[in-house]
Formats: C-alpha cells, structure tokens, sequence
C-alpha cells in the first residue's frame, strides 16, 4: 500500500499489547457444570489428544440441510492443508526458478523486502498454474460426456434449465478421484462465489456435481489428521495424469504454455513467468513483476500476420469475449453471466411470449445479433481491449433501431415488434454479463486466481486461532453453526441491508456453501432468493455493513456479536449504547456489553485471536476520476473521525468499569512472508504485494471505470463475507451520481445487480 493510503485509517492493536483482566470472577451456571468459554484458545495438551476431536469424524454422503460440526471440523482440516500447501510453496527454495540467492544483488536495507516479494511470487506462481490445471480438469474431467446448456432451453419453462436446481441425483466420490490438492483449493474456492459457481454448473451441464458439493468424506480420508499431508491411491494419481495431460504435482508441470493467437490461430508457446532469468537488476528483483503468461505485464507478439499482434492478458479476454459470441451464434451456447435472475440468483424459464420479462435473455439475443462484427474489429486494432468492447455495446444499444430490432420476437407465426427503449432491466442485465469478462479470460464467470488469493487470507486466519485443536472444539463448532443460523435471520428480515460475519460466523457459512444444492435450498426458503457471498466488498462498505450487523445481532439475541477485544471490536460494542437509552437504564446494548465482560468471556478472547470482523474479501478502491477520488477521500476522513470519536467514548465508558481498552496505534503491522506489511484498516484483507498477481487481489478499480458499471461494481454485489444487499434496486451509495450513469457510463446507470 502507498503512504497516502496508510496514513488514512487507524488500525487493531500492536501484536504485544495487553488486556489488564477485569476483577470479575468467572461466572459459573448454576448447575454447577464449569464454565465452558465460547472460544478457548488450545491448552498444552498431548497430540493424541489434540487430533481426537477430528480423528473420527462423520460424514455422510448426504448432508444435512444445515452444516454439521463433523463437516465444520473436516472443512477445518481442509484449511489446514491448504495452509501447509502455501507454507511449502513459498518456502521451497529454486522453485520455478526463483532462487532465494537472487535477493542478494539487492541492496542489504531492502533485501528482507525482496525475500518476501520472491515468496510471494512463488505463491503467485502457483496459483495462476493451479487455475490453470482446474479449468482442465473442469473441461476433460468433470465436463466429459455432458451435455452443455443451450439457450433455447433458456425459453422454456419447463426445460432442464429452469429445473436445474431441483435434480435429486448426486455424483458419488471415491478417495481416488480426487484431484491434485492445488486443484482442490480452486474448485473449493470456486463454490464460495455460490452464484458464479451455480451458473457456471448449469452452463456446463453438471448437476450431478453441483448437488453432490464437497465429497467431505472423500476429503477427510485422503488428510493426515497429524501433518495435514494430502495424499491419495496411486491409481488416482496416474487418472488424473492420463484425462488431463498435467502431472500430479503442479511444480513438476512444464514452464511453458502453449495460445493460440486470436486473429491467426497460430500456436504461441510462452514461459510462465520470466522471472527466473540470471540476469535480472535489483530493481527487477524488488518488483518481480516479469511479462510470462503467470505474471502481471504479460505480453508476447505474434509473426503470423501481416502485423504484430501483442498478446497480453487483455487481448486474451477480449479473445474470450468473441470466442463466447461465436459459441452462442453457432452452437447456441450462452454467454456467461446470463443464466441467473439478477434480483434473485435463481434460474427462471423464458418463453418466446415472455421473453421480455425475463431481462437476463436481453444480452445473449444482443450479441447473437450485433456484436461478432464488432468484437472482430476490436481485435484487429493497435491495441485491443474489454473498454472497446464496452463502447462498442453502449453504441449498441443507444441505437434505438437496433434495439427494437433485439427486442422483436415471432409469436404464433407473427411477428410482434419489440420497443427500442431499453430498460433498466436490460442494462442491469447487460452490466452483469460483462462482468464476467473484466479481467477475466478463463472459461468461468469469475476470475479464480484472485478469488483464491482472497481466500487463502481466511485460511490463514482460522490457522492462526486453530481452534480445530481446541479442547472444546466441538462445543465451539456447535456453537458456531447456531450463530450462523442467527446471522441468516437477519439477513432474512432485512433484506434491503448489507449483513457481514465475524469469524465464526463465516466459518459455518463458508461449510454450508461447499453443499451447494442445500445451501441453495435453504437460503431460498427462508430468505426468499439465493443469497449470494460476493468475491469482494469495498472496505468502507464492510465497515458500515459490519457495525449495523453486530447493532442488529445484539440488539436482537442479547449477546455479543464480534467476540474479540481489539480496540476496533471494543470500540464497535460501545458505540452502539445509546447516550438516552444509557441514562434512562433502557439500554440493551450495555447490558450486552457489560455481560460479555462479567461473564469472564472478554478474558478468553484476546486481539489476533478471536471472532473478529471476518474481512477475508475486502478490497480497497484506488482509482477513478478526480471527482470520485474526492469523494473516497471524504469518506474515508469521515469514517476516520467517526472511529476516532467512538474510540474516544469507548475508553471513557471502560475506565468507569475499570476495564482497559488496548491502545490504537497509527499503523498494524502483519508479518507476511517474514516481512512486516502496513495495513491501514481493522478489515484489511490481504497484506500482500499485489502486482505479483496476474490480477490484483487487493484492488477493485474505483467505482465508474471501464469494466466496474460495467461489471456491476459501482454499487456493488455484496461481499466479504458480506451478503444480504438488495438485488436489483437502485444504488444509493454515493458513486450513484458520479459513476456509470453520467460522464463514464451513458448507457450503464447505477443499478445494485445482486445481494
């Protein structure tokens, strides 16, 4: 993060601060039974003893319609072994050619920095291979034999399209069809974007697959419950090999991949990164950002044509783009992002009656018509990009003949003339189904590598406070699930609002979304549409969202909601108490407070090691136009002097109890990698170095840039963990006058597209 972002937001306490313990015995019920805090950090104890609450776990081939604790404690050991995957990977020495020796041409001052940035790399590396070798696996494996979605079937009612989500048969899993543990770590990341993950599903035909979800069972078998290791039969290794043409293990694949160019089809072999070549300058080393098919500023020019053509990441998704349109005009597949209701994340039949209430049809009939010409065109200039694709969609249908010409249909042998007005319905449809282009040149309707990134900061997290070697941790598991169930009726009962989880909360959440057919059953039937869990929320929109949720959640089940002590969590409690209500003995949110801390439960939830604010997906947003910079920046102070003066209060309300809360220094250093990283606010997802992605995991573009209205992101689906945020409805955020309806986006106004 650059200093100007850093100095904009206090952050959680140092890591050697300390709670003075209150004078308050611990409370015991009164049956006599001790104790039992909610979460108690891991005692000294053998690890015999340690791995016995997971060491014989249940788990059925057909779930329950809520997560378990069984499921909750294999999904822990799956975390785990992710975590010991990422350890191994950036620690192994000479892995894809980077060399820790590399970093001593770097100035000695800076060369901690440098060792951190090659790690990462390293990270980086492997990630964009492992996307790699899922979408092969999605393709040769678990795509073999099937038959793809077609969009006429998109026409009827009663076609496998609507019926999608009410398949009763699941597909069974043995141990030794598992794929690769990298792979693995894709496809459960992939389930944890539930609406992505279900319309990529039915556009591919698995519905077998999406019913079964995460094979726990399968899963847990092939874990060492002491190392975490991950291993299955040979016999599976070597199918893996055969189907998909990748080795078992991703660092032992080739370091080069072969393209093909768009305009001439030639076949292009690449490096994946050319980070690993000998004669690299310090300054090269310290960036590591290199121009290989796995790293940010890929380029690579083609002789085959008449002209150079320079593939790059964004001429590959514009490739893409095309490459979807042919498919749809020619083998009548559509295109991404266009299965699911944008207002209820569920697939809904159109007939050619109808057609023009089902709005989510508008885009597939727009490019089938008008765009192939277009797209071709853009590919054959100097230097192509998604934005022309935008303009070239926004000419489009601002020509009202042209939309009139979409929006005709033959009705009973007649032909019925379509209105050349379009509505928003059709814009927000638009929008939706160019977000899955942004950035993106994978066949799925999100990019997976930074969805993974993102992830991979929650499993670091539940890691850290491990609480799957906790004595209680099936008491913990328990407990967990029942809030989780608290926090989905508040999503439930205030649908027009923006809900986020603690800790706990998205632990149990994250498990129910890998039974993807039951979460799906659930959260329509209780909260009237697919709820869906967004790869990302701006910070300042989980800010809000966090303290509403916590507000909502004690004011309606008397308790605690974030049960961590860092200032920030402290702060957020006390906040909430009313200066009237305090006075008139009124309010339940002190009572909250005080209880939280007489009950000795505060003492058990020390800062870095709790149920803090879960910000796994937090994304902060650094561009746009000046007057959209402005406007972060005001917000950003505002906020900033809100907290300051909640904190100011908070520690007031505490000294007169005699508690302490711990101080707020100006900046929080987490160590990544062995370096220490800046992270300017309490929810900060990921202190990595971004630009060694091929897609920043840290950074959406602000509001109103090319790809953002476009992609639905002005206002936002919801994220972080967040959900709960109307789908559909008009944005009401502050980009609402500045970003896509006006200057940048003409035909793209503000409309929400999901919750």
């Amino acid at each position: 993060m650059d200093s100007q972002h850093t100095q904009n937001w206090p952050l959680p306490m140092q890591k050697d601060a300390v709670i003075r313990e209150t004078d308050v015995s611990i409370s015991r019920p009164a049956d006599g039974n001790d104790f039992r805090p909610p979460y108690e950090p891991p005692a000294e104890t053998p690890i015999e003893d340690l791995n016995a609450a997971f060491a014989s776990l249940h788990l059925s081939e057909c779930p329950s319609a809520l997560p378990t604790t069984d499921e909750c404690l294999a999904h822990l050991k799956l975390l785990s072994a992710f975590h010991v995957l990422k350890e191994d990977v950036g620690y192994t020495d000479g892995l894809f050619g980077l060399w820790d020796a590399r970093c001593e041409k770097v100035d000695e001052k800076d060369r901690e920095k440098a060792l951190a940035s090659l790690h990462e790399k390293r990270w980086a590396l492997y990630v964009a291979r492992a996307v790699d070798r899922f979408q092969d696996w999605w393709t040769k494996v678990l795509c073999s034999n099937k038959k793809r979605l077609e969009w006429k079937e998109m026409l009827t009612d009663h076609g496998a399209f609507a019926r999608f989500t009410e398949v009763q048969s699941r597909m069974s899993w043995r141990t030794d069809m598992l794929p690769p543990l990298d792979v693995l770590m894709v496809w459960h990341t992939f389930m944890l974007n539930p609406r992505s993950y279900l319309e990529d599903c039915i556009r591919f035909g698995l519905a077998e697959l999406w019913a079964a979800g995460m094979p726990w069972r399968a899963v847990n078998e092939a874990i060492d419950n002491t190392t975490f290791v991950y291993d299955i039969p040979e016999a599976g290794r070597a199918a893996y090999t055969t189907k998909t043409g990748h080795k078992w293990d991703n660092a032992q694949d080739l370091m080069v991949k072969s393209l093909s160019c768009p305009t001439c089809s030639r076949v292009i072999v690449v490096p994946w990164t050319t980070c690993a070549r000998d004669e690299m300058g310090p300054d090269e080393i310290m960036k590591m950002r290199g121009s290989g098919y796995g790293d940010p500023d890929f380029s690579r020019l083609c002789h085959g044509t008449g002209t150079l053509l320079g593939l790059s990441h964004e001429v590959l998704a514009v490739d893409r783009f095309k490459r979807d349109i042919e498919s749809l005009r020619y083998r009548d597949f559509p295109m991404g992002g266009t299965i699911l209701t944008p207002s209820t994340g569920m697939p809904d039949g159109a007939t050619a009656e109808n057609w023009d209430n089902r709005f989510n049809t508008f885009p597939n009939r727009l490019v089938k018509t008008e765009l192939l010409d277009e797209v071709f065109k853009v590919l054959r200039s100097a230097k192509p990009s998604m934005d022309q694709v935008k303009r070239a969609i926004e000419r489009s249908i601002k020509d009202k003949d042209q939309v009139k010409k979409v929006n005709t249909k033959t009705v009973n042998g007649k032909t019925v003339t379509g209105s050349g007005a379009l509505a928003k319905q059709e814009r927000m449809a638009v929008r939706k189904m160019m977000s899955c282009y942004w950035g993106n040149s994978s066949i799925f309707s999100i990019e997976l590598g930074s969805a993974v990134v993102r992830q991979s900061v929650f499993v670091d997290k539940m890691c850290t406070i491990d609480w799957l070697h906790s004595p209680n941790s099936r008491e913990i598991m328990t407990r967990l699930i029942e809030k989780y169930k608290r926090f989905m009726s508040i999503i439930a009962e205030n649908p027009n609002r923006t809900a986020v989880p603690t800790l706990d909360v998205d632990l149990a959440w994250h498990t129910h979304q890998l039974s993807p057919k039951l979460y799906y059953e659930y959260s329509v039937r209780n909260c009237r549409k697919f709820v869906n869990h967004d790869d990302k929320l701006e910070e300042d929109k989980l800010a809000t969202g966090f303290e509403w949720t916590s507000k909502i959640y004690q004011k309606k089940f008397h308790e605690a909601y974030s049960e961590c002590t860092c200032w920030y969590c402290e702060t957020i409690r006390s906040s909430h108490i009313s200066s009237t209500a305090k006075a008139l003995h009124l309010s339940t949110q002190e009572k909250v407070l005080n209880e939280f801390h007489s009950s000795g439960r505060a003492q058990l939830c020390p800062p870095n090691n709790s149920a803090h604010i879960s910000s796994h997906n937090a994304v902060t947003s650094t561009q746009g136009t000046t007057l959209l910079i402005s406007l972060h920046a005001a917000r950003r102070r505002r906020k900033q002097q809100q907290l300051d003066n909640a904190y100011k209060k908070a520690v007031k309300r505490a000294e007169a109890k005699g508690r302490q809360i711990p101080p707020k220094s100006e900046y929080y250093v987490a160590d990544t990698w062995g370096y220490p990283y800046m992270m300017y606010g309490p929810w900060q997802a990921y202190p990595c170095n971004g630009s060694l992605y091929v897609a920043d995991p840290c950074v959406i573009p602000g509001e109103g840039l090319p790809g953002n209205c476009a992609a639905g992101a002005c206002a936002g689906d919801v994220g972080a963990g967040a959900c709960g945020g109307p789908g559909g409805s008009a944005c009401g955020s502050a980009c609402g006058s500045a970003c896509g309806g006006g200057e940048l986006f003409p035909a793209f106004p503000c409309f929400l597209i999901s919750g």
